[in-house]
């Protein structure tokens, strides 16, 4: 999947039993398994899972809680079952996904194709370049002097590395083909399976390796609908699993995931992010949450080929955070859809009993016009940010979601980039850090409730710019003792918070290393307590 992107399913079905894209959870809250005659048990749950298999006509299969789960519990670890390159990417090393200097770029000594080094530590590996891929690809060696043409090649490896899996792990090619590829919605689409047979088919057809063109547009199907996106920010590589494919959606999601690329087989660690019930639903978000619904439902609908109905989806407030609010140009008062999962619906000022409206048309021109403008922004400038937000006051929502986006850049700009450094940082700075970082956490705790990275990290910026005025007003003897321990203790509670939620991701990945940060400081804050006595 936060910034990840998010994906899920498992093991042979009939005919109609191939709804596992339709796992979400519609706007009456979360499928009650034990009312339904449905709700029969795919797979019996094993003695030490925590979660069981179930099916329904309605949601295909889906994953719930075999007995009360505590936040921040592991519910499903799986291995990869294939790991390959995103499409769209640009020249990566075929071992660990890295990207690559177009000017000098090393070439495997098997089959010529693109890697970072000779002791790449992906090579060999079949979560990486292996050696049935590299046998293969020998008869297929790259074309360095058409570099476009060798990029868009990229797009045929990950299909390529599941087909070569019926031979070389027969176990793992099962279990990929009992997932679900939608073949009808897609090519019921016109323009998805035109564009694999193009990009896909022809290139493995070209390689004169002998696949079938409906199987390989079945493993097509299968990575569009079921892959994670895996490696972090501005990942290079996605991945298929096993029973974490089954997870159901929701825009507000019960879980959180992370991938360890440096571990043996890339596992896939899937966690509650708040505590489970018995019998609730395990959910994730196939979508970004920092998205308004009319994005999100867009996105959902184009990648995994179902329409989203969850709560979040059907409530034009998003629940209260008003992620998708205009302001009025009559009154400032809020415009919202007035049928959030139909996109053609009218907006309405919804307060001081105005009147006014905004077609659907209308919204979604504007939105595209402000999203382009946005995404102009360099992702480093602080003004930058600061002048959209000040420049669309007028115009969107307090809380609006590309208002969030802007927030959350620059809750992790100040005090960490030129002009903006956190020492150096002058007390209106600092002030408005701990201002944005507070909005942030307002939303977040809605829209990503629990132990969610989007919190962890949050409460680790927002504890920097407290420590920092606190210490000046401490060295300028301008806070009692009573409240210096008041500080303190409310500065350690975030970072204790965020050190146990970002403890849980990889220790050398961003968060990670934050985790680290966030430990160290509370070593630091606990040096006080010589001064001012015990602090918790």
């Amino acid at each position: 999947m936060n910034k990840k992107s998010h994906k899920k399913k498992q093991k042979k079905r009939g005919k109609a039993d191939g709804k596992n894209k339709e796992n979400i959870i519609d706007a009456d809250g979360q499928h009650n398994v034990a009312d339904s005659e449905e709700g029969q048990s795919a797979t019996p749950a094993e003695k030490d899972c925590c979660y069981e298999v179930k099916h329904s006509v309605v949601m295909g299969r889906y994953v719930v809680a075999a007995r009360d789960i505590r936040a921040g519990e592991v519910i499903i670890e799986a291995p990869a079952l294939a790991v390959g390159p995103c499409t769209g990417c640009g020249l990566i090393c075929l071992g660990c996904y890295r990207e690559l200097d177009e000017s000098s770029l090393f070439k495997c000594r098997g089959c010529k194709w693109p890697m970072c080094s000779g002791s790449c530590p992906g090579q060999g590996q079949y979560t990486g370049h292996s050696k049935y891929e590299c046998d293969t690809l020998k008869t297929a060696p790259p074309d360095y002097s058409d570099l476009v043409d060798l990029k868009d090649s990229y797009q045929a490896l990950m299909p390529l590395r599941c087909l070569l899996l019926k031979e070389a792990d027969p176990e793992k090619w099962s279990v990929i083909c009992a997932m679900e590829p939608h073949n009808e919605l897609r090519r019921a689409r016109g323009d998805i399976f035109p564009m694999n047979d193009r990009h896909v088919v022809r290139r493995i057809k070209k390689w004169n390796l002998k696949f079938d063109e409906e199987e390989i547009h079945n493993v097509c199907g299968i990575l569009e609908v079921n892959a994670f996106e895996v490696g972090g920010s501005g990942a290079n590589a996605r991945a298929l699993y096993g029973d974490a494919h089954l997870l159901a959606h929701a825009c507000t999601p019960s879980t959180t995931h992370t991938d360890a690329e440096r571990a043996a087989r890339r596992p896939l660690t899937v966690r509650a992010a708040v505590p489970h019930r018995a019998g609730d639903l395990v959910s994730l978000c196939y979508a970004y949450t920092l998205q308004g619904t009319l994005k999100r439902r867009e996105h959902i609908k184009q990648t995994k080929f179902f329409d989203c109905s969850c709560k979040r989806c059907s409530d034009p407030t998003e629940l209260g955070t008003y992620a998708s609010a205009f302001r009025c140009p009559k009154c400032t008062g809020r415009v919202l859809s007035t049928a959030p999962l139909d996109p053609d619906a009218q907006w309405n000022c919804i307060d001081n009993g105005c009147t006014y409206t905004m077609p659907a048309a209308a919204v979604q021109m504007l939105l595209k016009r402000l999203t382009d403008e946005f995404e102009q922004i360099d992702a480093n400038d602080v003004p930058g940010f600061e002048n959209f937000l000040h420049k669309y006051r007028n115009v969107l929502h307090t809380t609006h979601y590309l208002c969030l986006s802007a927030k959350h850049s620059l809750s992790q700009l100040y005090g960490k980039v030129a002009d903006y450094m956190i020492h150096q940082m002058p007390e209106n700075e600092l002030k408005r850090k701990i201002e944005i970082c507070r909005d942030l956490m307002k939303v977040f705790d809605v829209i990503e409730p629990g132990y969610s990275r989007l919190r962890g990290v949050t409460l680790y910026e927002l504890h920097a710019p407290l420590m920092i005025l606190t210490t000046r007003d401490f060295e300028r003897k301008a806070i009692s003792k009573e409240n210096l321990r008041n500080r303190l203790k409310e500065i350690v509670g975030y970072l204790t918070e965020s050190a146990l939620i970002l403890g849980f991701e990889p220790a050398q990945s961003s968060e990670g290393l934050m985790a680290s940060a966030a430990r160290d400081a509370l070593k630091k804050i606990r040096t006080w307590e010589q001064i001012i006595g015990k602090i918790s």
